[in-house]
């Protein structure tokens, strides 16, 4: 980060809104889960009674509209959504999924003479498409095709939490270990021993919050993000993290300075997840200020929206950059370490 790329996060009304309807969404998860949204209601039932058939859940839609609140409503792993409808149509949908939905598949049907309109589809993020007239065993084909791709991420997704579950126990006892000796609990520790004991648990420390960044990233793309929204104050809970790093200020000398409004109203925010926000654009700014910097933080409001940024004296990010910020596993040329997941 930098002077020129301060990095700024906003909780407002239509945040919150949106993270409520979200929150009411039941799961279908005891089998693969369908939502078909066409217009035509003999094409919606044919594909029905055929996917039923093949042992899915299948639910269907009169158009766009219909099927955006059935998927607020519920949780499907694939749509299949006609591109031509009234009210909303088939990019709406795809829109609406692309957003909102990161762990469902879209397959368009689409007619001969709206082929472009398919390809255009394919680019803003649809699995596959159908040209009508098709086979409906093309249409099991191109379903089966999407499970599978289902099924491997979900099973992806397993490994991983499975992994990163099994290295944080002897992870835990690793820190709690060095803790107990470098506090004396086992006698004084020999001076020459401090030192690589607080590396251990430094070094440690950090790869739990790897593993933690992981966990996270393996909820957020199987599950979605729920929000567990309570009413608080931004000002006390920024205070308390810049509090929680004063030790790594300290070890780099760098300044800080606080400037938090104090008309600053409460906002609705889940405290686990706005925590993990500020905490990593805080290491962030620590990690890339060089010894004897500068770093700033500040929170303030306009009428819809109440913010809070942090920024630094560090080299900051290229422009050619800043259009990958928040993408998974992206890190800056800059950056010798870490994921690439602490602002995905």
């Amino acid at each position: 980060m930098g002077n020129h790329g301060r990095e700024k996060w906003y909780a407002g009304k239509g945040f919150a809104m949106h993270s409520s309807a979200r929150q009411g969404r039941s799961s279908l998860r005891s089998v693969h889960s369908v939502l078909v949204i066409d217009d035509e209601r003999r094409m919606c039932d044919s594909i029905r009674i055929l996917l039923e058939q093949s042992g899915y859940r299948v639910d269907t839609a009169g158009d766009g509209a219909e099927g955006i609140v059935r998927l607020r409503e519920y949780s499907y792993d694939l749509v299949i959504a006609d591109l031509m409808m009234p009210r909303v149509d088939g990019f709406g949908v795809l829109e609406y999924v692309s957003e909102n939905l990161p762990h469902t598949l879209v397959i368009v049907i689409t007619g001969y003479s709206s082929m472009r309109s398919s390809i255009e589809a394919l680019r803003r993020g649809a699995y596959d498409y159908l040209v009508k007239p098709f086979d409906f065993d093309i249409l099991k084909l191109a379903v089966e095709k999407a499970m599978d791709r289902i099924r491997l991420q979900r099973l992806g997704d397993d490994f991983i939490s499975m992994i990163t579950h099994d290295l944080k126990n002897p992870l835990t006892s690793v820190m709690g270990y060095c803790s107990l000796i470098l506090s004396g609990a086992y006698g004084e520790p020999p001076e020459s021993l401090t030192e690589p004991l607080s590396g251990i648990a430094t070094n440690a420390d950090r790869m739990l919050a790897l593993i933690n960044d992981f966990l996270a990233m393996n909820k957020f793309s199987s599950e979605g993000v729920r929000l567990d929204l309570q009413r608080l104050q931004l000002n006390s809970l920024v205070a308390h993290l810049v509090r929680n790093v004063a030790a790594q200020l300290e070890i780099k000398q760098l300044s800080l300075r606080l400037n938090l409004d104090e008309g600053l109203h409460p906002v609705m925010l889940d405290p686990i997840q706005i925590e993990r926000v500020i905490n990593n654009l805080l290491s962030n700014a620590i990690k890339f200020t060089p010894r004897g910097g500068e770093l700033a933080v500040c929170t303030g409001q306009d009428p819809d929206f109440v913010f809070f940024s942090v920024s630094d004296t560090g080299p900051g990010i290229p422009p050619e950059q800043q259009a990958h910020l928040f993408e998974k596993y992206k890190r800056g040329s800059g950056s010798a370490e870490g994921t690439g997941l602490g602002l995905f």
